[in-house]
């Protein structure tokens, strides 16, 4: 199947892929070639392309939507798109820390816009995290 995935600086990635697992607000959404149309809402989170005969493709994506059209196209459009060779691994964790101790401390309520603006923070660098951590 073709998949694209595309940010607001550009295409990250254009290609053949065997599947995808995207992390969608209702959980991670697996597709594979002839897969019903869908359009789903992205979270922060990691997304994975296997390509056949490479080591899957680990990516950091940050909300946007997946969408899937005659079960062999799929669309990403996110805010952001990384591999594990865009993470400082070092930064990645010190950013985790700063977030989460902000998050620990906020008096918010957990619905205000403040409070999930940290969780978000702490999210981004949590998958950071993650994605480094699939380095072959």
């Amino acid at each position: 199947m073709q998949v694209t995935i595309v940010t607001p600086v550009g295409v990250k990635f254009a290609g053949e892929a065997a599947s995808v697992i995207a992390p969608s607000q209702s959980g991670d959404v697996g597709i594979l070639a002839g897969h019903q149309p869908l359009m789903a809402a992205l979270r922060t989170g990691p997304a994975i392309v296997t390509i056949p005969g490479q080591e899957p493709l680990h990516l950091v994506v940050d909300g946007g939507y997946v969408h899937v059209v005659d079960g062999d196209k799929v669309s990403m459009v996110t805010e952001l798109c990384e591999g594990w060779k865009d993470i400082d691994v070092a930064t990645a964790k010190a950013d985790y820390d700063a977030a989460l101790a902000l998050l620990q401390k906020a008096t918010e309520e957990t619905e205000s816009a403040t409070w999930k603006l940290k969780k978000h923070d702490v999210d981004l660098a949590d998958t950071r995290i993650r994605v480094a951590a699939t380095r072959p």
